[in-house]
């Protein structure tokens, strides 16, 4: 125990303000640490206290840090420590030793430097530190020097114990989605589980991430898996950050070569941050990437694997990006996709449609919001999406009406083989030309011909095509062997009516749904009323059907797609929908048209519809217009901005830059 030089004194007519801190970092991970740690603490205070001290005089604070790393600069308990030397707070600081306080050579001297000044005497008694001493400032230097090496022992610990269970086979660093951990020694009643662990397959998680790799490989964007993966309830790890899946979650999924077999180990690595303490995770130097073949730990086939990272490797912005701080959105968020985010546009400018107000919000043109389009049309969330989903739900049923034609055209593709066997001749011509080709790199890395750096690397592109050309014919060939049994009539009627309750259902579902159906954006095209005073919004959109039958009917379907062989002409449908408000001044003018053309007079038909003299005769105006044109649709196509518009379907339209609060009205 240490003996004080200088003996602890009492402060003169109030009591002495002592701090008690302890901590302890997430690698002990003992709770009992901090207790034993103000224990010791209270009793080197008793025993250096003057004989007889009344410990009423004494008034003691103590600061916890539990699971609290002391490279850390910035720390809730370090910064109230430096709050109270501000605030000349105690006359004592007392820690078991100065690691506990610090870690970091930089801060801790700063720390004391600054407690000296304010006139408080810090105490650590394992180390033999006191401030009241002349030579404080070399004993905490040897000391933090001590503590430093300390921790740097520590990780190479550390990093030997991971390599001994990387060469074993063992599981090293987090599970990953779709495993488990198997312990070597299983717990009992009084013991807890005992590693080496060793991960195997987990067989719910793994057909998820089966199903996660299809949609990609399939051509579904990564943000709509992510929200299928919400709609189904799918659990991220633990770990992360928030519940909801993104873009980035799902494509981290299809790059970890994990699913295909094969592992890698220590492809990034964590870098202190020598000012604050903390640390990053970085890109490791490739020669020290460990790796190992894990065929146990398979969940997709190569073929599936590459054709999925190939489908992200395309849609990259930059082919070759920015790793690391140099990337131009490294800590920017992303937002959350409502229903129709980025299927969205405009029928003029092509600009996305975006969502103005939080509550009773509406859909416009960006480009008009800024004054860039003159399509000022907008429509109400309100009304968009039930119209939407609607619309949508009444087409995907009515396969109903067709069920055997579908069951046929499948049972033909399945007769014939489809495009498979023309898919498999491409593939031998292709691999032919690739071995073709590695020969030659062969022969003139051999002979010494040309640059060896550029042979070997071409050589080495040339035999990963090889590997991915010879997966995707393997995956072929299982195709062609097992060939799943198609549902029945009423299996497929009672899978239509389940995709449709789900569009009806949950919005996020829909969302899924929606996205997987559309063949292309939903377009906002305006149409003029033929009196020429309102413009109004109509919807038009492509869908492609076949992502609402079951997935062995929509497998046989999507790869006759891809061997440009034509799918039923069912599955294809083009939709016009109102999103606006009709008044029965126009309603009423399309079913007097329809009569007329039937023979009755204007009297026979208010009489039918029991419309007053007064509303006829406003409907009469539109309706001569109608018949002048040869028209039964009261509204037209606008391509072109029109020359005077007396109301556009909008509650007022902006000015650009004053968008908030209402903004103010565009002068005419």
């Amino acid at each position: 125990m240490m003996r004080l030089r200088q003996p602890i004194e009492l402060a003169f007519g109030r009591p002495l303000s002592v701090l008690i801190h302890a901590r302890f970092s997430t690698e002990e991970q003992r709770q009992s640490s901090i207790d034993d740690q103000i224990a010791s603490c209270q009793r080197f205070l008793e025993e250096s206290l003057p004989r007889d001290t009344n410990l009423s005089r004494v008034s003691i604070d103590v600061i916890k840090e539990p699971e609290m790393s002391g490279e850390v600069a910035d720390r809730p308990g370090i910064n109230q420590v430096w709050a109270g030397i501000e605030a000349k707070r105690w006359d004592l600081i007392l820690a078991e030793e100065s690691s506990r306080l610090y870690r970091h050579h930089t801060k801790a001297g700063e720390l004391f430097e600054s407690a000296v000044d304010a006139g408080i005497r810090i105490i650590c008694p394992s180390d033999y530190i006191d401030t009241a001493d002349d030579d404080w400032p070399d004993r905490l230097h040897m000391c933090q020097m001590q503590h430093s090496r300390s921790n740097f022992y520590t990780r190479k610990r550390i990093e030997r114990a991971h390599d001994g269970l990387w060469s074993r086979g063992a599981a090293v660093g987090n599970t990953k989605i779709g495993y488990k951990r198997r312990p070597t020694l299983p717990a009992t009643e009084t013991e807890p589980a005992r590693g080496p662990f060793y991960d195997e397959i987990d067989p719910e998680k793994a057909e998820v991430i089966r199903e996660v790799f299809k949609r990609i490989a399939n051509g579904e964007r990564a943000i709509e898996v992510a929200e299928w993966l919400d709609s189904i309830k799918f659990k991220k790890a633990k770990w992360a950050r928030q519940p909801k899946w993104t873009a980035g979650n799902v494509n981290a999924i299809i790059r970890r070569t994990i699913y295909r077999g094969f592992e890698t180990f220590r492809v990034k690595k964590s870098k202190r941050k020598l000012r604050t303490g903390k640390s990053e995770s970085v890109w490791n130097d490739p020669d020290k990437v460990e790796t190992r073949q894990s065929e146990h730990l398979r969940i997709v086939s190569d073929a599936v694997w590459y054709k999925a990272n190939e489908v992200v490797d395309k849609r990259r912005v930059f082919q070759k990006p920015v790793r690391g701080a140099g990337h131009p959105l490294r800590g920017t968020t992303r937002q959350r996709r409502g229903l129709l985010s980025g299927v969205f546009v405009c029928g003029i400018c092509g600009s996305q449609i975006y969502s103005y107000g939080k509550t009773n919000g509406s859909y416009r043109c960006s480009a008009a919001a800024r004054g860039k389009c003159w399509n000022r049309v907008y429509c109400m969330r309100e009304r968009v999406h039930p119209a939407v989903i609607e619309a949508v739900a009444n087409e995907v049923l009515s396969l109903d009406g067709v069920r055997d034609a579908v069951l046929a055209r499948v049972r033909e593709l399945h007769a014939t083989g489809g495009s498979v066997t023309a898919e498999l001749k491409s593939i031998d011509r292709e691999e032919k030309k690739l071995l073709a080709a590695i020969e030659r790199l062969s022969t003139a890395i051999e002979s010494g011909d040309g640059t060896l750096a550029s042979l070997t690397s071409r050589l080495k592109d040339r035999e990963q095509d090889l590997v991915i050309v010879r997966s995707r014919r393997q995956e072929l060939e299982e195709q062609m062997g097992r060939k799943a049994p198609l549902p029945t009539a009423a299996k497929l009627l009672e899978h239509l009516e389940a995709v449709k309750g789900q569009l009806l259902g949950d919005e996020a579902r829909a969302a899924v749904i929606l996205r997987q159906l559309l063949a292309g954006p939903i377009r906002v095209i305006p149409y003029m009323r033929i009196d020429g005073k309102r413009v109004v919004p109509r919807l038009e959109f492509e869908l492609n059907l076949v992502a609402a039958v079951p997935p062995g009917v929509a497998d046989v379907l999507r790869r006759a797609e891809q061997g440009a062989v034509e799918p039923p002409a069912m599955f294809k449908k083009t939709l016009l929908v109102n999103v606006f408000h009709e008044p029965d001044l126009v309603r009423h003018a399309r079913v007097i048209v329809e009569r007329r053309l039937q023979g009755e007079t204007y009297k026979q038909i208010a009489k039918g519809l029991n419309l007053t003299e007064y509303h006829m005769e406003n409907c009469a105006k539109i309706v001569k217009l109608m018949e002048a044109a040869g028209l039964s649709e009261p509204y037209s196509r606008l391509t072109e901005k029109p020359d005077h518009v007396p109301q556009w379907c909008s509650k007022h339209w902006l000015k650009a830059g004053h968008r908030k609060t209402g903004g103010r009205r565009r002068a005419s």
